[in-house]
């Protein structure tokens, strides 16, 4: 062993003597670097390999005992934290972050104090010759055997606990064509000529390349007053059409980005419908061998005046925050794939604005979101989240607000700058100041690790309540057995005063819509709910957000007499909006007394006994839906699942349903009930002092958290192939 000793003190003389003082101290400082960067990376979702791979490049290549022992702790702990989010969830990644972390401390702790304290007894220790020794004990050459296999152990172990969270060879190469999806506008003008959109779906709803199946054309068409079937429909209909596509697809490389002059599972036709009604396009598919309905198109001779339906998603996240992909990769995804007519970026702002430090990515998503706005054919709106509870701001809770604005630049917001609701107020107040409008909408609000605190409402921007994204539905509680869709992060025990009905009836002035919340880079139809959010899922991520995301993602629909900024921000302002709890687009009339959802949707009436005529239209999403997390599927002979619910929902309780199995419908029903108002009643009681519930710190006043006398009335229809439909709520006082 001395020999040994003699030939390690050679090796470094003669690797000091070429490298130089400097040049050591340099390529030590580098080594170290490298490796502090790789400790980063376990917190990354794809790109957690790098830590894997840095360490093991220093188990198996560096001739430092210290060095390997660095790089074997490295690469298990990324790939065990890795496994461990995704079997129990995403917050196991603090457990990686706090291995490294003592690791790092016992490390530089022991150096430090072996300097000080053998510099003062004159003494040195070599540890590091030291674990050598043991270390060639150990993997001595007539244990070579051994040596290799456990070498080949961990690279295998490391490989799996990786691949399990961020490799599926399924949704890596199965492209193949499952379903249709047809896609129309809502309001067309009769005789106008109009563009429809048909895509061919794989098993994960992701366009697939390799279709090139035959289709034809057929319409369904109903009488817009009796609602009865039109039988001879004057309409002009696209030629059967074959599509073009790849020989073979695979997942990892989405279609709609390849340009070579095919369909590759897109494709766009022409038709004109020159009979008002309420029409479905019919597609038959040679593959499947099924028939695919469109969403409903309302024909009529509208006038430019006239308010139409516009579909959107107004809540998505890019890499520039803790989602996938680029600006420019979502906008174009949102008007080509999943034909939106108005979007908006709202990626966190605090990571937007680095923390503080840095403001480029917001001028890169307002410079795009700037480019891609096309007037009367496609919209983007500005927007940025501002999220507590997260980083910087991990040890305030108010909830989340998605700001929207109408202007063509967007405000600074981050919980870092913005502290509280009220400082978030302030800086829209001065936005607004010269004319702009701003919105600001809470979601995902019975989540525990975001638990909505409503007494901080400032009704000036809080009009919508997201009531269903990729997290769930938060009407209702999460234990409450009228939450029907569910939630993810439910808290333990029922948390009173998080729901959006507990907030109406604390007497909140706000209407229902829908987005996505979604971080995998896909606006308007998120695939995050299907196995296709794992980590080789284009475009990348970089974080595990896209994760834990079994719900679809919702889209709201808004009446808008223009497809311009000012139109679109102007219709959801004044909450003239419905709500879909995925990519369908159904069609959906609630008023009472003539009164419809939108402009303060209010109904005064004569006395608190006076009939109330309650008015629902319904023409229902021919499209096949998912379910929590699953994809959409058809089976051979599938047909259009026409069965659904609709509730009525006053004061909180489901005060009527309605089972209907058609897919128009006109419901109408009287309310005579004296007009009582409801009220907040469930109140945590501390320190002398009343709250919403145990989450909130703010103080109020429980006489003050009622409608003031007025009931409020909303819908939800619930479809037995799960797609949710919301409208509401509308509220009704009495003049005596």
């Amino acid at each position: 062993m001395d020999s040994d000793k003699e030939q390690i003190k050679a090796d470094i003389s003669g690797f000091d003597s070429h490298l130089g003082k400097r040049g050591i101290l340099i390529a030590r400082g580098a080594r170290s670097l490298v490796y502090l960067i790789s400790i980063y990376s376990i917190v990354l979702f794809w790109w957690s390999w790098t830590g894997i791979l840095i360490g093991c490049i220093f188990f198996f290549l560096s001739k430092d005992p210290a060095w390997k022992l660095n790089g074997l702790i490295l690469s298990i702990t990324a790939g065990l934290t890795t496994f461990f989010v995704e079997t129990i969830g995403v917050l196991w990644l603090i457990f990686g972050i706090l291995v490294m972390f003592i690791y790092l401390f016992i490390i530089i702790g022991y150096h430090l104090g072996n300097r000080i304290y053998f510099k003062r007894k004159n003494k040195h220790i070599e540890v590091t010759k030291f674990i050598k020794k043991r270390y060639d004990q150990y993997t001595h050459k007539k244990r070579s055997i051994i040596k290799i296999g456990i070498k080949v152990a961990i690279i295998a172990l490391l490989l799996v606990l990786w691949s399990i969270v961020n490799i599926n060879f399924m949704v890596m190469f199965d492209n193949n064509p499952r379903l249709l999806w047809v896609h129309t506008p809502t309001n067309i003008n009769r005789t106008q000529e109009f563009s429809i959109t048909v895509e061919a779906w794989d098993a994960y709803e992701r366009v697939s390349a390799n279709y090139q199946g035959y289709v034809e054309f057929a319409i369904r068409s109903y009488n817009l007053t009796t609602l009865t079937e039109i039988l001879s429909p004057n309409v002009n209909l696209p030629g059967a059409y074959t599509f073009t596509g790849q020989l073979i697809s695979q997942g990892f490389i989405p279609g709609y980005i390849i340009f070579d002059g095919r369909d590759n599972g897109i494709h766009e036709f022409t038709v004109r419908i020159n009979t008002t009604g309420i029409h479905y396009l019919l597609v038959n598919d040679s593959v499947t061998g099924n028939t695919y309905w469109s969403n409903p198109i309302i024909v009529d001779n509208f006038t430019s005046s006239e308010s139409k339906i516009y579909w959107g998603d107004i809540h998505c996240h890019t890499s520039f925050s803790d989602g996938s992909g680029n600006a420019e990769h979502s906008y174009f995804y949102a008007q080509k794939v999943a034909c939106l007519d108005y979007v908006s970026l709202t990626d966190h702002g605090e990571q937007l604005s680095t923390y503080g430090f840095n403001y480029i990515p917001y001028e890169l998503v307002e410079t795009a979101t700037n480019r891609f706005y096309s007037p009367n054919i496609f919209v983007t709106l500005h927007g940025v989240e501002w999220t507590t509870n997260y980083p910087p701001s991990l040890f305030t809770n108010f909830g989340h607000y998605t700001c929207i604005v109408s202007g063509d630049h967007v405000p600074i917001i981050a919980s870092n700058i913005q502290l509280t609701p009220n400082d978030l107020w302030s800086a829209l107040d001065s936005y607004t100041a010269s004319g702009e409008g701003a919105l600001a909408i809470p979601h995902h609000t019975i989540r525990e690790s975001f638990i909505q605190d409503w007494t901080y409402t400032n009704p000036k921007y809080v009009k919508l309540a997201e009531v269903t994204s990729v997290h769930g539905e938060c009407l209702y509680d999460g234990h409450d057995p009228r939450n029907y869709r569910g939630s993810v992060d439910i808290p333990n025990e029922i948390v009173p005063g998080s729901s959006i009905i507990d907030a109406f009836k604390m007497g909140l002035n706000m209407s229902l819509c829908a987005n996505g919340d979604n971080h995998d880079g896909h606006p308007g139809h998120s695939l995050s709910h299907t196995d296709a959010y794992i980590g080789h899922q284009w475009p990348f991520s970089i974080y595990h957000a896209r994760n834990g995301h079994p719900y679809s993602n919702g889209l709201t629909a808004v009446r808008a007499t223009s497809l311009t900024r000012d139109g679109i921000f102007t219709g959801l302002q004044n909450e003239r909006i419905y709500a879909c709890s995925d990519y369908g687009r159904p069609y959906l009339n609630f008023s009472i007394n003539g009164v419809f959802v939108g402009d303060g949707s209010s109904v005064t009436i004569a006395t608190n006994t006076t009939q109330r005529n309650i008015s629902i239209f319904l023409a229902q999403d021919g499209a096949a839906s998912p379910v929590k997390g699953t994809s959409a599927s058809v089976c051979p002979g599938w047909q259009p699942e026409w069965k659904a619910t609709i509730e009525v929902i006053k004061n909180g309780e489901i005060w009527n349903k309605t089972q209907i199995d058609t897919p128009v419908f006109q419901l109408n029903l009287n309310d005579t009930e004296m007009i009582n108002g409801t009220s907040y009643d469930t109140f945590y009681y501390k320190n002398g002092y009343y709250y919403i519930n145990r989450f909130s710190e703010n103080p109020v006043d429980p006489d003050t958290l009622n409608t003031g006398g007025r009931d409020f009335y909303l819908i939800r229809i619930s479809g037995f192939n799960h797609r949710t439909v919301y409208a509401g709520p509308i509220w009704v006082e009495s003049l005596n």
